[in-house]
Parts: structure tokens; C-alpha cells; sequence
């Protein structure tokens, strides 16, 4: 796929943890994602109704992320691709969701977990 829209920077605060505490209380997490996507109708017409809306996928996954409460990293992007595929069809998707703060001893980083579907 040569062509997508990216969103990047999408901050969210959700329940998701190993830690019986993170899942109650909740943090702060950070969600890219990517429509792979042929632009070339859109960019012509100037039609939105031509591409992809991805202000509803930042309100898909900003409610997602008010109900969701699991584990870990992986299956959170798991449900964050589901939603998008259930926003705008089986296309190509990308996501990356980052844990901006990490419960391990000296460590002030964030993790992350990139995930793919039908991106060639």
C-alpha cells in the first residue's frame, strides 16, 4: 500500500493493565493508526464521501477506550483493529498503541505494540 492516512497522537485514558491497580484506576495510553487507502478519487474531487473519515475513527476509539478493561498491550490493539475494521471495512490497517507510563522500578519510557492487517 503506497498511500494511507495516518492519525497520530491520539491520547486516551483506559483501563488496561497486568496490575489489578491499572485496571482500576486506569492511565494514559497513545494510539497511531493508519488507513491504507488509494487517495487519488478524494484528492481530485476534493469529496470526502470519496475517502475516509478519520475523525470517526478518533470518536470510535475515544469510546472504545471508556469501556474496554483487559490485560495487556496486545489484545487492546486486537479490539482497537476490530473497531476500526468495523468503521471502514476489511482495508489495510495499522495501529500502534503505546503505554505512556510503565509500573516497572527506573524506568520512566513508554512501551509499545505495532500491529498490521491486510497490509501487504
Amino acid at each position: 500500500m503506497n498511500e494511507a492516512i495516518h492519525v497520530r497522537g491520539l491520547r486516551v485514558w483506559a483501563h488496561v493493565g497486568v496490575y489489578e491497580q491499572e485496571r482500576l484506576h486506569g492511565q494514559w495510553f497513545e494510539i497511531a493508526f493508519s488507513l491504507g487507502a488509494d487517495l487519488a478519487a478524494t484528492a481530485r474531487s476534493d469529496d470526502l464521501s470519496q475517502g475516509y473519515d478519520y475523525g470517526r475513527g478518533i470518536a470510535v476509539l475515544q469510546a472504545q477506550a471508556r469501556t474496554i478493561r483487559c490485560q495487556t498491550l496486545e489484545h487492546y490493539s486486537e479490539r482497537i483493529l476490530d473497531r476500526l475494521e468495523e468503521c471502514y471495512g476489511p482495508i489495510p490497517l495499522a495501529v500502534e498503541l503505546s503505554k505512556c507510563r510503565v509500573p516497572v522500578p527506573g524506568f520512566n519510557g513508554s512501551v509499545a505494540v505495532s500491529r498490521r492487517r491486510r497490509w501487504g
